[in-house]
């Protein structure tokens, strides 16, 4: 049962590094032990504990990408150094892919904004349109990132 518990409060503790996760759960391991422990509650304390809210963790997106990248970090920091450089390479075909995948963008949107100009002069138009692109690449940028680096995080785990 407190294996259980264990396992359960490491997860809770997802935002934190794994050192601090460690001994956060050394702290507690008396408590972990009963069978009827709020693990919920003992990790809100944990992060209150830090100055964290732990409602807002537990919400969407964009905790999800917070996690991405400190998983991201933790695992380059925790390899040698011939494992560093093979992930120095997968970060410069990570940067690669992330500007191929603005070409297509960059084109399309300029073949559209030649044939508005053409068929109107109404620049609140163009400027949409403009715009319109820049927005959905921003969107496709920031997924395609967060699938890199969840790829890149599993590949050296």
């Amino acid at each position: 049962m407190k294996e259980k518990n264990i396992n359960k409060l490491n997860d809770e503790l997802k935002f934190l590094l794994k050192d601090e996760r460690e001994k956060e759960i050394a702290n507690y391991s008396e408590s972990l032990s009963n069978d009827n422990v709020n693990i919920e509650l003992i990790a809100n304390e944990i992060y209150t504990k830090r100055g964290i809210d732990y409602k807002l963790l537990k919400k969407g997106f964009f905790n999800k990408m917070i996690e991405s990248f400190s998983n991201f970090s933790d695992t380059f920091k925790n390899h040698d150094s011939k494992i560093r450089k093979k992930m120095i390479i997968d970060l410069v075909y990570m940067v690669v892919i992330l500007v191929l995948i603005k070409l297509p963008f960059d084109l399309i949107r300029d073949i559209g904004y030649d044939y508005l100009e053409v068929l109107t002069r109404n620049e609140i138009i163009n400027n949409l349109w403009y715009l319109g692109f820049l927005l959905l690449y921003t969107i496709t940028f920031i997924c395609a990132l967060i699938v890199l680096i969840n790829n890149f995080n599993k590949k050296y785990k």
